[in-house]
């Protein structure tokens, strides 16, 4: 008995071993496969060692030229009278624009790759926002995370807010988002942002996501808050208006 006993625990601790074998948790040293996994992970440090996460000259070029050429922008260009061109970051020579998010941790090569392209209709009620999303934001494999989404939405739909609420000063309130279809990286995507309606300091913004045939891939609706406390979040109505007029228009 104590004998059968022995052999039940020798045979489940070699069950036990050649499941972590096969599972990756042991490995044999000399044995083929650790040393494929080493290479692999070789390659993958030396991969990452030589990346760079900033585009050249004509790469940024390309790539905004692309942005330029869709759909979107053709009819935003072709209606001057209507849309213009406004920058997309704000203050880059500032000290706040270091440290701020999206330009620190996003812009970046295979992430939010170039600066996008936005226009700004001329009621100021209205915002479209061209750019491209690289392989590097992703959630699951080859799909845009779900926060990242989000972090988009937040940003585009403050727009609006900005330009129309008191002493265009907005803080989001809340944002809710609804998910349509997967989001696939590496592509150029179109984000279209609307003033849906403005009671006093609160302001209701809508926004959509697309492809860049229009597809609606997502879309938010989010509310933004004029803050009373005008020491801690000053009037930013001169800086809104010099945005504006960083790129020639009609209007």
């Amino acid at each position: 008995m104590l004998a059968t006993w022995a052999g039940c625990c020798i045979a489940f601790g070699i069950s036990v071993g050649l499941f972590g074998v096969d599972q990756g948790w042991i490995n044999f040293v000399g044995s083929g496969k650790s040393k494929a996994v080493k290479t692999r992970s070789e390659e993958k440090v030396a991969e990452d060692k030589d990346y760079d996460d900033v585009h050249t000259e004509e790469e940024y070029a390309t790539i905004t030229s692309r942005l330029l050429s869709t759909n979107a922008a053709s009819k935003c260009l072709g209606a001057p009278d209507e849309w213009k061109r406004v920058p997309y970051f704000w203050n880059k020579d500032s000290e706040a624009f270091k440290d701020a998010f999206i330009p620190s941790s996003l812009h970046a090569r295979d992430k939010l790759s170039v600066e996008p392209v936005v226009f700004l209709n001329r009621d100021r009620k209205q915002f479209v926002f061209i750019m491209h999303i690289g392989k590097r934001l992703c959630g699951h494999d080859g799909i845009v995370h779900g926060g990242v989404q989000a972090t988009l939405f937040d940003e585009i739909t403050a727009r609006p807010a900005f330009w129309n609420l008191p002493r265009s000063v907005a803080l989001t309130a809340s944002l809710k988002i609804n998910y349509r279809r997967p989001v696939v990286v590496d592509q150029i995507l179109v984000l279209k942002t609307q003033l849906a309606s403005i009671e006093g300091r609160k302001a209701t913004i809508t926004a959509q996501l697309e492809d860049a045939s229009g597809n609606l891939l997502s879309d938010a609706e989010a509310l933004y808050i004029s803050p009373s406390n005008e020491k801690l979040f000053p009037d930013n109505s001169s800086k809104v208006k010099a945005f504006e007029n960083t790129y020639p228009g009609n209007f």
